[in-house]
């Protein structure tokens, strides 16, 4: 399991021998001009994009059982599994959420992974499963009724904890849960456990943009 962990964690392959060699001479080089360390560090920039192409096509082999070139939601499920810290098979609303998040510019392709899309499903995993204990712990604050989701006014006073205390503006919440509710599939009017970290990313990057733009110093 760590090997296949090892394998696939952000793609991030070790280059050996000399495909390593554009990125260790210019970064080691103090002879070196700029034009000559431009041409080194391009060219292990070159050889890094072989070697992720490379492992995307062993991924993509290993788990496209069906020989269609892409991963259908059982393949998908398998490579989740593999990339799992603790080899947890996926749930039907996980699998969606991945799906759904990974094409959320192209939703006419959205049961299923193309080699391209691999890494970014494995980020989306990888960053869901390391939010588990955090959405556990929202829940038992905020879904105090216990419905397994976070109901408009729950959501509202997440969101106003989350920024110190600032309470978001009607259509700031609205924004939130239009986007987050349905990333598991249909729309239910709640931010399930799976929704909540989309939900609370976008409202990370809301505030930080609302902030940048209040900053600016014409």
């Amino acid at each position: 399991m760590a090997t296949k962990q090892k394998s696939m964690a952000h793609l991030q392959c070790e280059l050996p021998g000399a495909l390593h060699a554009g990125l260790k001479a210019a970064k080691k080089s103090k002879r070196a001009g700029k034009k000559r360390k431009d041409a080194l560090l391009a060219r292990g920039y070159y050889w890094r994009q072989i070697e992720r192409e490379n492992k995307l096509q062993e991924l993509m082999e290993k788990y496209d059982k069906s020989k269609t070139g892409n991963l259908d939601r059982e393949e998908l499920a398998d490579l989740l599994m593999d990339a799992s810290s603790g080899g947890r098979k996926p749930s039907d609303e996980e699998i969606n959420f991945v799906l759904n998040t990974t094409h959320r510019e192209d939703k006419t392709a959205a049961d299923r992974i193309t080699k391209s899309e691999i890494a970014a499903a494995l980020d989306v995993w990888k960053t869901h499963e390391a939010s588990l204990a955090e959405v556990e712990a929202h829940f038992a604050k905020y879904d105090v009724n216990k419905s397994g989701k976070l109901e408009r006014n729950q959501l509202k006073a997440l969101l106003t904890d989350l920024d110190e205390g600032l309470a978001p503006t009607d259509e700031e919440v609205d924004m939130v849960m239009k986007t987050a509710d349905g990333a598991t599939g249909d729309p239910t009017g709640g931010i399930n456990k799976t929704e909540l970290m989309l939900a609370i990313s976008l409202w990370y990057t809301h505030v930080e943009d609302k902030d940048g733009k209040c900053c600016v110093v014409m």
